[in-house]
């Protein structure tokens, strides 16, 4: 008799035989019982119902988000305004409608699949700049010399690492895309969500990610970023303006495209004199400052 090869990866770590009567439990919703509303990270702005002001839970605990954005359209200014809001300090002089909702030392996790060292550690410093001190729980890395599969396992691993384990807030993934090799194929697409959705929910932490734009619409590029915007608490889109011929000086609208909970009103932002992502007022005159 021929024996049947059996597939021994299921075995890996973490992973066990599928168990229908333990997940029939676990799956089936008790109405009775009454759940919390998941924990809020970070606001953008507020909403009014019935008289008071509530903030909106733009980016919750156990959730992820996503930057969805042209090239050189500023994805990685907004994505260290986020971080440097999410740590507070002297953030809220460049943004004063982001609100964080950070409690105690949570960690912070920042990778850069884009960038060389160079380039990478310009952008990281940024959070600094903006905040007015180095947070020391902000853990930035450069993984733009790994192959997809590497950079998968890296964040992985930093994750189970014991000094990150449980303590994380808030991790950035800055070109999503870079974690895999095709960004239409349908088995790597499925296996990022797949850690995507495992990685906040097991470390109850907030992801934002950012992905490039499809070229004739606003949707994120590829299978990957169809599969993202439907599992995706909120969804950003940065559009530049158009005021300068070489998107140098151009203020970049910011606007809340999806949302689980109250969206945010539109905003933008353009660069200050030192460089650093600043909020500023923009009219219909096309005037801005």
């Amino acid at each position: 008799m021929k024996l049947q090869k059996i597939d021994v990866s299921k075995f890996d770590e973490g992973e066990k035989e599928f168990n229908y009567e333990e997940t029939y439990n676990r799956c089936l919703v008790d109405l009775s019982e009454e759940l919390s509303k998941p924990p809020t990270a970070m606001g953008i702005g507020y909403n009014e119902y019935k008289g008071k002001e509530y903030l909106n839970n733009t980016f919750t605990y156990g959730e992820f988000s996503a930057i969805v954005a042209g090239s050189k359209n500023k994805k990685t200014f907004k994505k260290s305004a986020l971080i440097a809001a999410y740590i507070g300090g002297g953030s809220t002089n460049f943004f004063p409608n982001l609100v964080s909702c950070r409690e105690g030392d949570k960690h912070i996790l920042d990778f850069d699949t884009e960038q060389g060292d160079f380039y990478a550690q310009r952008a990281f410093r940024r959070v600094a700049d903006m905040v007015g001190t180095t947070y020391e729980h902000y853990y930035p890395f450069g993984i733009e010399g790994l192959e997809p599969a590497e950079r998968v396992e890296f964040i992985d691993k930093v994750l189970k690492d014991p000094r990150h384990r449980g303590k994380v807030g808030w991790m950035s993934i800055d070109g999503l895309l870079d974690l895999l090799d095709n960004e239409n194929d349908i088995a790597e697409s499925s296996n990022v969500l797949k850690h995507l959705m495992r990685w906040k929910k097991e470390s109850f932490m907030h992801i934002n990610i950012i992905i490039h734009k499809n070229s004739t619409s606003n949707k994120a590029t590829g299978h990957l970023g169809s599969k993202v915007q439907r599992k995706c608490e909120t969804i950003i889109l940065l559009e530049d303006t158009d005021q300068d011929p070489d998107n140098r000086n151009s203020p970049i609208k910011v606007q809340q495209t999806y949302s689980r909970g109250a969206s945010f009103d539109t905003y933008y932002f353009n660069l200050d004199d030192e460089t650093l992502p600043k909020e500023c007022e923009f009219d219909n005159d096309n005037n801005w400052k």
